[in-house]
């Protein structure tokens, strides 16, 4: 299932359109309604001791200025994605591509945030990370990906093996005198590697066209 016509009224627009699908999750635009889960998520103590460097939550505020002045607009442009577990079409996580010039090829960051627990372990944010870097490969042209994860965080490491991402460096971070070292991980996939691979099976991950995108062609 690939053609946007091919889903339910239910899936479609109302939780913004969708980009890409996997074995395991849908990849949508961000909508305004994402605005109150994803601040539940960065407000978790778990989440960010994986994720912010400070190892502290965001704020309502911050939350709030985040997602409305980089996640939407990242959004539209065709770099950040919701991530929506396929079956049920639940809001499940976030994702993105950063630091990249669209004037230019070259590289750019991956970000991924599953920030419904329940959900942490099942291949659901490898599903997520394969569909993004399709997007970054196919859609923008990059021809490398780049991410950094701290060393504590296996899980997530284990799954950016899982899609070819290997590790090229490592450097060491002291959020403040009072917190540990972060020992961060320094990985990177390239477009050739990243086309190398066997798919999955089941795997969908072709993009589905915007609305009215045939007429415009």
């Amino acid at each position: 299932m690939t053609e946007q016509s091919a889903l339910p009224e239910s899936r479609r627009g109302d939780r913004g359109h969708p980009v890409r699908e996997g074995s395991l999750v849908r990849l949508r635009a961000h909508v305004p309604a994402n605005r109150g889960p994803f601040q539940r998520w960065y407000a978790d103590e778990d989440i960010a001791k994986l994720l912010r460097h400070d190892l502290r939550p965001l704020t309502p505020v911050q939350s709030m200025v985040y997602f409305d002045s980089v996640v939407l607009p990242g959004s539209a442009r065709g770099l950040m994605f919701a991530i929506h577990e396929r079956e049920s079409d639940e809001l499940i996580g976030t994702c993105g591509l950063t630091d990249l010039d669209l004037e230019s090829r070259g590289g750019c960051f991956f970000r991924i945030v599953i920030g419904e627990p329940r959900y942490w372990g099942r291949g659901f944010g490898t599903d997520a990370t394969r569909l993004t870097l399709a997007e970054a490969f196919e859609t923008h042209g990059r021809t490398h990906v780049n991410l950094e994860v701290f060393d504590y965080n296996q899980r997530a490491i284990r799954s950016y093996e899982k899609v070819g991402f290997v590790k090229t460096g490592e450097h060491i971070e002291w959020p403040s005198a009072a917190d540990p070292d972060l020992h961060v991980l320094e990985m990177r996939i390239d477009r050739e590697q990243f086309n190398a691979r066997e798919p999955d099976k089941g795997d969908s991950s072709a993009r589905i066209p915007e609305p009215d995108a045939g007429k415009r062609a």
